[in-house]
């Protein structure tokens, strides 16, 4: 495109002509029923036919890797490439609505891999990953890393990744829907994500795990992947790690739900819904995790070793096996390795309905009976501050489950410190113990408030005698409350077969 300027010189008016360099993208198509590799692939009419010719193509910013919607892939799609921030390279479909379906056999690790890329959208695709027998370390989409640095900018939307036939051992690899690896510890260059969205994506029966982010989390080589965003994922018949960010500083995690957690894993494996590992400043917000049937664990939140800041807020849980949430940390790790301990968890302004339903013994040390406590404080757990939630128990469906609210464990023969629970509201409809500190210290309890039988320590728990309803925990000048109850406007719990407002529970309508 040319311009014009003009330039007075001694009275002589001398016109400049400028060209700015022309922007040329390309678009590759692929179609394994009616494309040819001897075509240029670059039309529509002359398309690729095999995802093997993704392995040599040079591509650029603004350039794009079109599958035909609709179409069956039945071989690994594998490509590196970097675009623009103002022109990624994008990953997509062509020609129709329905996804194209990247259809792996076990054979390859990972169905769809993307290795030291940046400035790329990865989205529209259909992903599976499933062989005879369960593979150890098998993948759905794999974004790696290695003796890269910095990549800027990847975002992965509106794909769905189903029948991903791992592992159930965490030991052996596992198997993960959505992976995404930066971190080795034989790395000459540390690398990281700069600028990372994981949105709108649908994980659907895997095993092991949903989407997981594998960092730097030893501190002597602490280089965080940053602005991570992992939002609007529906993780459905995943009975392990839901969503696990490792190695991560300021992640967001919002408005994802996971369900129906089939309870199909080894009696060795712990496995909880969201968590961050060895993270600072997570933010895990307006998210829904119910039935999560982990043989170890089974909660639906938890902060982690290592962590520091994280924040869990407007969240729901409802009808998990282990409860609503874990918050753990180990003792004696020396600095250059982890944070010692978890530091300072937020969580507020959550609501637990029905959690804490094991109703069998874990062959965990600490597990001598059905444990199964609504929040679980195991090792050195420092400065949590738990408040303003909403906890509503209904009867346990058998005897020996567990009625316990908050229990302090031990973990690497350490347990909590100065934890803070302020401002909790309980319906307990049976028995139930509010606190089990075995060894915690400096513990303190304010201003939490009851109706039932709640069992409760000499002071910090008050019995409320009206019913469980907005009079008692709502607060007009908190506008907090106003953000947690838009959120719950349209949530519904199955409760003994039916299908119950969480409004109508918590007491918005009396």
């Amino acid at each position: 495109m040319k311009s014009i300027k003009s330039l007075f010189l001694g009275g002589w008016a001398i016109m400049l002509f400028s060209c700015s360099p022309q922007v040329t993208t390309t678009n590759y198509y692929f179609d394994p029923i009616n494309g040819n590799d001897a075509n240029d692939g670059k039309s529509i009419e002359r398309p690729f036919k095999s995802l093997a010719k993704t392995r040599s193509l040079f591509l650029q910013g603004g350039d794009s890797v079109l599958l035909k919607s609709g179409a069956v892939f039945t071989e690994q799609l594998s490509l590196s490439c970097k675009g623009t921030r103002d022109r990624p390279v994008v990953l997509g479909k062509y020609g129709g609505v329905d996804r194209p379906h990247i259809k792996g056999d076990g054979t390859d690790t990972a169905s769809v891999y993307i290795w030291n890329s940046e400035q790329i959208v990865i989205r529209d695709l259909e992903i599976s990953n499933q062989g005879a027998e369960p593979k150890a370390g098998l993948k759905g989409l794999w974004l790696n890393l290695k003796d890269y640095g910095e990549a800027r900018n990847v975002m992965i939307d509106n794909i769905y990744v189903h029948d991903v036939y791992g592992s159930t051992v965490i030991e052996e690899g596992g198997g993960i829907g959505i992976s995404v690896q930066n971190a080795r510890d034989n790395d000459s260059i540390l690398n990281r994500y700069v600028g990372l969205t994981i949105q709108n994506c649908r994980i659907e029966d895997c095993q092991r795990d949903g989407i997981k982010l594998n960092g730097y989390w030893i501190r002597k080589q602490w280089n965080p992947n940053l602005q991570v965003v992992i939002r609007n994922n529906v993780l459905d018949g995943v009975p392990g790690d839901g969503i696990v960010v490792a190695g991560c500083d300021g992640t967001l995690i919002e408005y994802n739900v996971m369900k129906n957690c089939p309870r199909t894993l080894p009696a060795s494996e712990a496995c909880d819904g969201i968590w961050p590992w060895c993270s600072d400043n997570t933010l895990v917000q307006f998210n829904v995790v119910s039935d999560h049937k982990s043989i170890i664990d089974g909660y639906a939140y938890d902060s982690d070793w290592g962590c520091r800041n994280s924040v869990f807020q407007y969240n729901l849980s409802y009808n998990n096996d282990g409860g609503f949430m874990l918050v753990i940390g180990t003792d004696g790790w020396p600095d250059e390795w982890c944070v010692n301990g978890n530091k300072e968890t937020i969580v507020r302004y959550n609501v637990s309905i029905n959690d804490g339903l094991r109703n069998y013994m874990t062959n965990a040390s600490h597990r001598e009976s059905y444990f199964c406590p609504v929040m679980n404080f195991t090792g050195y757990t420092q400065n949590t501050m738990v408040e303003n939630n909403l906890f509503y128990l209904f009867p346990k469906p058998e005897p020996q489950i567990d009625r316990t609210l908050f229990h302090f464990t031990e973990h690497d023969s350490a347990y909590g410190k100065g934890d803070v629970f302020k401002n909790n509201y309980i319906y307990a409809p049976e028995e139930t113990v509010a606190v089990k500190e075995e060894k915690a210290k400096g513990n303190e309890y304010t201003g939490n408030r009851y109706v039932g039988k709640l069992l409760t320590p000499a002071s910090g728990f008050m019995k409320y005698e009206g019913a469980f309803d907005k009079s008692l925990w709502y607060n007009a000048e908190d506008k907090n409350w106003d953000i947690l109850l838009d959120f719950l406007k349209d949530k519904k719990v199955p409760i003994d077969g039916k299908e119950l407002s969480v409004l109508e529970i918590i007491g918005t309508s009396r």
